[in-house]
């Protein structure tokens, strides 16, 4: 039996399952509240998220399963192992109509990301696996996911938000002399692009990245041969108290990873305040 037979297959089924309840609000118009942060909440993340945390407790009854729409437990900062969860992640491009959402569910063992699936339903476009290989089923077809081997900065492609953009992310860039940029909402359609050689670079400068924002993506882009850390290098702590990080997020091919983190050093302070963005 292949690493994590179990564990992708349901997160893989149910992601692909919720995207489905997602689409079904997004042909009719929904309620809309707002949430701590100003961040805007619908009936299809709630619908999502309580049909992916009953499949994952049905399907792992040990598991301790977090997520956006869910409250934190603190038995999270020290568990060996539990699931991730962003329901819909791109709120903000659901309301848009621009498809640029996604459903997230990741699983973290031993303090990293181990399982991802991330399924674009407006595309019918799923990234799944492992930290050690992945996949993208589109379309009925299911391929084996490996970055790009760029090198060059030129001609490095860079995956950029379309809701939230930092002066700090266009000082990079022209510093590195990256201005090849792909527009895109949800963080996880942004590194299942690098994941499959349509880009090789995404820099989020925002303080307080979300944790389930990152984790089905990152090992996605494992398994396929990229590379996560924060601004300075360091990986993603997903066992941290405020379920966020405030260093940035550098996600890339893993060609020039190092590379690019000297050449940031001397536009950036970490750490970052929460006002940075």
């Amino acid at each position: 039996m292949s690493l994590y037979a179990k564990e992708k297959e349901v997160a893989k089924q149910t992601a692909l399952a919720a995207g489905q309840i997602i689409l079904e609000h997004y042909a009719k118009s929904v309620s809309v509240t707002m949430k701590s942060g100003d961040e805007p909440v619908t009936e299809a993340d709630h619908a999502a998220n309580n049909f992916i945390i009953e499949n994952l407790e049905k399907a792992f009854p040990e598991d301790l399963i977090i997520s956006e729409e869910k409250a934190d437990s603190p038995e999270r900062l020290t568990a060996k192992r539990f699931w991730l969860v962003d329901p819909l992640d791109g709120t903000k491009e659901f309301l848009a109509r621009n498809g640029e959402f996604s459903v997230m569910i990741g699983l973290v063992e031993e303090g990293k990301p181990v399982v991802g699936a991330v399924f674009q339903p407006t595309e019918n476009r799923l990234w799944w696996g492992d930290k050690t290989k992945s996949f993208l089923l589109e379309k009925g077809k299911e391929t084996t996911l490996q970055v790009s081997e760029t090198k060059d900065f030129q001609a490095m492609r860079a995956v950029v938000s379309r809701s939230h953009r930092s002066a700090l992310l266009d000082k990079i860039f022209a510093k590195l002399h990256i201005t090849n940029e792909i527009v895109s909402g949800s963080g996880g359609i942004k590194i299942g692009l690098i994941s499959q050689a349509k880009a090789e670079l995404m820099a989020s400068a925002s303080a307080g990245y979300k944790i389930w924002d990152i984790c089905a993506p990152e090992a996605i882009l494992l398994g396929a041969g990229g590379l996560v850390t924060d601004f300075a290098g360091n990986p993603i702590d997903y066992q941290n108290k405020v379920q966020r990080t405030f260093n940035g997020i550098l996600v890339s091919n893993g060609k020039r990873h190092n590379e690019l983190i000297e050449g940031m050093k001397d536009l950036i302070t970490l750490p970052f305040n929460r006002n940075n963005s």
